[in-house]
C-alpha cells in the first residue's frame, strides 16, 4: 500500500498543485507568487515522474517504462518552458494568473495519464478531462471578447467528443467485458470485421484528431488561436500537442494494430488534409498567430503522414520531426514575447514593420526558427524533415513526398511574408523595452538546436532505444 503511494506521488503533487490554484486562498494581482508556485510543484512532479519511470502509477489501469519517460519528459518540458514567458506577460498585463496555471496542471495531470494508461476507460477519462481544460484555457485567452463564438464552437464539439467517448467505451466494454489495452487487442485481433467495434475505434481517433488540432477538425487550432492571449497561443501549440501525440500512439500500437487496414484511407486522408488545409491556411491571413496556428496543423499532419504505419521506424522519424518542430516554435514564440508595443503583444504583420530595423537581435533569431521550421539546412529542423522524407522515399510513397514538398512550398511563401514585413519594410516602428531574460531564453533554446544540429546521431539512436520498448 505505502508503495502505491509513493509511485502516485507524481500525480498527488500535480493534484494538490491544481487544488490550490483553483480553490486555494489566492492574490489576483500576486502573478509571480503564482508562476513560483508553479514551477516549484512542477519541477517536483517531474523529479519524482523520472524516479519511478518504470513504475505503475494507477496499479492495473497504466504502465511505466522509457516510452513514457520519453514523452513525460517533453509533457513537462513543455509546461516548464511556457511558465517562464507566461509569467512576463501576466505581470506587464496584470492579469490574473491562477486560471491558467491551474489549467497548466490539469493538462499536464491528464496527459501524463494518458500517456502512460494502459485502460481505454482512462484513456477516455483524460481525453475528456483535457477537452475541459482547453474549454477553459480559451475562456482565459478571451480577455477581450473577440472568440466568443470560437469558444462555443469548441465547446459544443468537446461535448460531442466526449459523448463519443464514452459511447465508444460503453460498446467495447459491452463487447469484451473489461476496457484493458490487451484484451482489447486480442478481442480486434478476432473480430476485426465488426463494423461495430471498428465504428467505437474510429470514435477514440476523432476524438484524438480535434485534440491534435488536425484537419478536418482544426478550428481551434487556427481562426481562434489567432485572437487568443500569446501564453494561451503558446500552450496550444506546445502542452496539449506532446501529451496527446504520446497517448495517439499508445492506443495505436496496443490497441487497434489488428485494423490498421480499415484505417489506413483516414490516417492518410487526415494527414493529406492537414498538410494542404495548414499550408493553404497559413498564407490566407495577416494575423502572425494564425500563420503559426495553421502551421501546426501543417506540421501534425507531416508527422501523421510518417508515423501512420505505427511501425518502429515510423515512430522513430515521426518524433524526431516532432521535437524538432516543438524547439522551433518555441523559439518563434519566445520572439513574439520578445515584440510589443505600448504594453501589448503584436498580432497583425503590419505590426512587425521594420523590426529588424529595432530589435535586430530576436528578428534574427525569429528568422533562423522559421529557417528551421521550413526544414532548411544547416539548421536543425532539417534533420527532422530529412527524416521524415527518407521515411516516405525508402517506402516508395512518392505522390505523397511530392505532394509533401509542393506544401512546403506554399507555407515557405507565408514565411516569406513575415521575412519582408520584418526586414524589407522601412518603418521606424517605436517597440516597448523587451522583458527581462527574453533574450536569454531566445539564446538557450538555440544552443539546444545547434546540439541536436551537430550530434542528431545521439538524438536519432537514443530516442529509437526508448519508443522500441512500446513495440517489444
Amino acid at each position: 500500500m505505502l508503495e502505491s503511494l509513493i509511485y502516485f506521488s507524481p500525480v498527488t503533487i500535480l493534484l494538490v498543485a491544481l487544488l490550490v490554484l483553483m480553490f486555494g486562498e489566492r492574490d489576483e494581482n500576486n502573478a509571480y507568487g503564482c508562476f513560483r508556485f508553479s514551477r516549484t510543484m512542477l519541477l517536483l512532479s517531474f523529479g519524482l515522474a523520472v524516479i519511478f519511470y518504470n513504475k505503475s502509477t494507477i496499479v492495473g489501469l497504466t504502465v511505466g517504462n522509457k516510452f513514457t519517460l520519453l514523452f513525460d519528459s517533453l509533457l513537462y518540458g513543455s509546461g516548464l518552458a511556457l511558465l517562464y514567458p507566461s509569467r512576463k506577460w501576466f505581470v506587464s498585463m496584470n492579469f490574473p494568473a491562477h486560471i491558467f496555471c491551474g489549467c497548466l496542471f490539469l493538462c499536464i495531470l491528464s496527459g501524463s495519464l494518458l500517456i502512460c494508461s494502459d485502460n481505454l476507460a482512462l484513456t477516455a477519462v483524460c481525453c475528456s478531462t483535457m477537452l475541459i481544460g482547453n474549454y477553459i484555457m480559451l475562456k482565459q485567452g478571451d480577455n477581450k471578447k473577440e472568440t466568443d463564438l470560437g469558444n462555443k464552437v469548441y465547446m459544443v464539439t468537446a461535448i460531442c467528443a466526449m459523448v463519443l467517448l464514452a459511447i465508444a467505451t460503453a460498446i467495447l466494454y459491452e463487447k469484451n467485458g473489461s476496457t484493458a489495452y490487451s484484451e482489447l487487442r486480442t478481442m480486434l485481433a478476432i473480430n476485426k470485421d465488426d463494423p461495430l467495434l471498428f465504428a467505437a475505434i474510429g470514435m477514440f481517433v476523432t476524438v484524438f484528431v480535434l485534440l491534435l488540432g488536425m484537419a478536418p477538425l482544426h478550428f481551434c487550432a487556427s481562426e481562434v488561436l489567432g485572437k487568443t492571449i500569446l501564453p494561451v497561443f503558446m500552450y496550444f501549440l506546445l502542452v496539449p500537442f506532446s501529451a496527446v501525440w504520446g497517448g495517439f500512439i499508445r492506443f495505436n500500437i496496443s490497441i487497434a494494430e489488428p485494423i490498421f487496414g480499415q484505417l489506413r484511407l483516414f490516417y492518410m486522408s487526415a494527414a493529406l488534409l492537414s498538410v494542404g488545409i495548414g499550408a493553404i491556411g497559413a498564407c490566407s491571413g495577416q494575423n502572425i498567430r494564425k500563420i503559426f496556428a495553421y502551421s501546426s496543423v501543417f506540421y501534425s499532419g507531416i508527422i501523421f503522414l510518417t508515423i501512420r504505419k505505427f511501425t518502429l521506424n515510423a515512430v522513430s522519424s515521426g518524433f524526431v520531426y516532432l521535437i524538432l518542430y516543438m524547439f522551433a516554435i518555441y523559439g518563434i514564440c519566445i520572439c513574439l514575447f520578445g515584440i510589443k508595443k505600448k504594453g501589448d503583444y503584436l498580432f497583425m504583420l503590419s505590426d512587425f514593420e521594420g523590426a529588424a530595423q529595432k530589435r535586430p537581435y530576436i528578428s534574427a533569431m525569429m528568422l533562423i526558427f522559421m529557417l528551421s521550421l521550413l526544414g532548411l539546412p544547416p539548421f536543425s529542423g532539417f534533420i527532422g524533415l530529412f527524416a521524415s522524407l527518407n521515411y516516405l522515399a525508402l517506402h516508395h510513397h512518392f505522390y505523397q513526398l511530392v505532394y509533401l514538398l509542393s506544401m512546403m512550398a506554399v507555407i515557405a511563401y507565408a514565411y516569406l511574408q513575415i521575412i519582408r514585413v520584418m526586414y524589407f519594410v522601412d518603418k521606424r516602428t517605436l517597440f516597448d523595452k523587451v522583458d527581462s531574460g527574453i533574450h536569454m531564453a531566445i539564446f538557450l533554446n538555440m544552443i539546444l538546436m545547434i546540439v541536436i544540429t551537430l550530434q542528431p546521431q545521439y538524438l536519432l539512436t537514443g530516442f529509437r532505444s526508448m519508443l522500441e520498448v512500446l513495440f517489444l
